[in-house]
């Protein structure tokens, strides 16, 4: 009886030594300093690095190591919210160290989201997918639903950059749902609520849903407006004015436009938001024919995203300046600019960075499959623990009554627990198989896109080369080229320019990833014309309507004439989609 006391009081009773009263102070004012940064990080920069400052010292006073990591990743936050972005990559990466050396997954997962945005900001999305992720999956082992509302905000970033709207309406639908209660309960919630709102509805933007694209936005700016924050206001309002400019609404569009130039003007000049707003702006006059305001703020634009090394931007305002050259007449300098804007855009979205990032979301899902087995293990041990330690208990009381009950109860419960492991072995097995599946189709998504960025490049190319054979006949006519160089120079066009050679070289393309699939639509429809087929195919990579009406050189109204003559010819009810009865043939 003694010894069974021996093991069971220690597992029962605790001695717990009374809480040391030192730096009782210093603890508290960190715990007032954190609130406030959580709360209102953004509103001033001078007075938050200098609360930032007293968390660093006070933590390194006291020695408290979590403390000190979770001032660093204050003091990276606000950095980098005001566009110091190599500072709070070093000052995070200091952070994290720290963080991971205390085990402290609340701040890493934090950490890494900061990281994640740093990436992002510089245009480096396998790296910003990777943290993202990474932050993602130590919410989800937390159960914290913020962080975990964090990382799906920044994966949905990340996605739009990419042109997988799918994938980044998604998350921002996930993040949305775990942020609505969070925002109700307490207002520092709000700025990523408003996030999460304002990205879902740029996605239903470039899907061409602008009734859900402006819902949301004007949902995003309601909440915005309890914030009192210049740059959330400027993004929602920039947002709202590309809406309207799409919408053919110019006036309303540049009234908006106007006030986030005025707002962002107010703020730091180099910064990826002012540089959006003169875009935008420049692309708005550039819409209107009104060039030389267009030139101009592209030009500022483009300067500064060189200067700060936003890729992205940089590549927007070359492909809008080749557009405003080439409708100026200047083909060799509409040449130029294409030329950089195709470069920048290929090293944004390589093969390579592709690849990069769907073997890294299989890898993810490799491991949290690998997790869960060993979770199903860990059970599987602590079950057998607690089972001895009961066993051990009842032997002290009826050794030789209960020996026989002892066997059979572990017996009984590993037999449980086995039976337990087998099925989930076959649950994981299956969820392998679901995981492969999306893997093929992730990679058949891919080469979709790599298709429409081909016919897309093709298109504007000979858009270009059809301007400058149009520009030889006038010159020529007009007796302004000898018959010699316009004779080379139409011998060159007509090589280059053959719409019917594309459409092959498309044709094969195509087929190498859709195999038998004309086949299969002529077996269906025998009546499709050719041009039909060719709208199908254009379905089938998930191009959009106006993007077709570049390729096939029509208007979109047309392209929805054609849907329809489509729609008839299959016999399709109007339940069904044209373009997903297209995608399973």
């Amino acid at each position: 009886m003694i010894l069974v006391l021996t093991i069971i009081l220690p597992l029962l009773f605790r001695v717990h030594s009374p809480e040391k009263e030192q730096y009782k102070a210093e603890k508290k004012r960190l715990s007032e300093i954190f609130m406030v940064l959580d709360t209102s990080y953004w509103r001033n920069q001078d007075t938050s690095l200098s609360l930032c400052s007293q968390a660093v010292n006070i933590s390194v006073k006291i020695g408290d190591s979590n403390a000190y990591a979770e001032a660093l990743f204050n003091k990276a936050r606000i950095v980098g919210k005001f566009e110091i972005n190599d500072s709070s990559f070093l000052i995070n990466n200091q952070a994290l160290a720290i963080s991971e050396k205390v085990h402290n997954d609340t701040l890493i997962a934090k950490v890494k989201i900061g990281i994640g945005d740093y990436y992002y900001y510089k245009d480096n999305y396998y790296l910003a997918i990777l943290y993202y992720t990474e932050a993602e999956n130590i919410a989800i082992k937390i159960h914290n639903d913020y962080l975990l509302a964090k990382a799906a905000n920044g994966l949905g970033l990340v996605y739009i950059e990419l042109n997988d709207l799918k994938k980044a309406i998604e998350y921002y639908e996930k993040a949305i749902h775990k942020l609505e209660k969070l925002a109700d309960i307490q207002k520092g919630y709000i700025y990523d609520y408003c996030g999460a709102l304002r990205g879902i509805g740029v996605c239903y933007m470039y899907n061409d849903d602008f009734f859900k694209a402006t819902l949301y936005q004007k949902k995003a700016l309601e909440k915005a407006n309890q914030l009192n924050d210049l740059e959330t206001l400027c993004k929602i309002y920039g947002n709202l004015g590309a809406i309207e400019q799409y919408l053919g609404k110019n006036a309303s569009a540049l009234n908006y436009f106007t006030k986030v130039l005025e707002y962002s003007s107010q703020g730091n000049k180099h910064s990826k938001r002012h540089v959006t707003i003169l875009h935008n702006l420049g692309a708005h006059y550039l819409f209107n024919k009104q060039y030389n305001k267009a030139e101009k703020l592209l030009n500022q634009s483009l300067s500064i995203s060189s200067e700060m090394g936003f890729k992205s931007m940089e590549g927007g305002n070359d492909y809008a300046l080749s557009e405003l050259k080439k409708k100026q007449g200047q083909w060799q300098k509409a040449y130029e600019y294409y030329t950089r804007w195709q470069g920048i855009n290929d090293s944004l979205l390589s093969l390579d960075t592709k690849k990069k990032i769907s073997d890294y979301q299989w890898e993810m899902k490799s491991q949290k499959k690998r997790y869960e087995e060993e979770l199903i293990l860990k059970r599987y041990e602590i079950q057998k623990k607690r089972n001895l330690i009961l066993i051990i208990a009842i032997i002290s009381v009826v050794i030789l009554a209960l020996m026989v009950g002892r066997n059979m109860k572990k017996s009984v419960n590993f037999q449980k627990l086995q039976n337990t492991y087998l099925h989930e072995k076959i649950e994981a097995d299956e969820k392998i198989g679901i995981l492969e599946k999306l893997r093929y189709q992730s990679e058949i998504e891919g080469k979709n896109k790599e298709l429409a960025s081909s016919s897309i490049q093709i298109i504007t190319k000979n858009d270009i080369l059809s301007d400058i054979e149009d520009l030889a006949n006038r010159s020529f006519k007009n007796k302004q080229m000898d018959n010699s160089t316009y004779n080379n120079l139409k011998k060159i066009l007509n090589e280059n320019l053959n719409m019917d050679k594309d459409w092959d070289q498309f044709k094969k393309m195509f087929e190498e990833v859709h195999k038998d699939f004309f086949i299969k639509l002529k077996q269906i429809c025998p009546e499709l014309t050719e041009n039909e087929m060719r709208l199908c195919a254009y379905l089938k990579i998930n191009l959009q309507n106006k993007e077709i009406a570049k390729i096939l050189n029509i208007n979109p109204a047309t392209v929805a004439t054609n849907r329809y003559h489509v729609r008839k010819k299959l016999n399709l009810d109007k339940l069904t989609s044209l373009e997903s009865y297209i995608r399973e043939i």
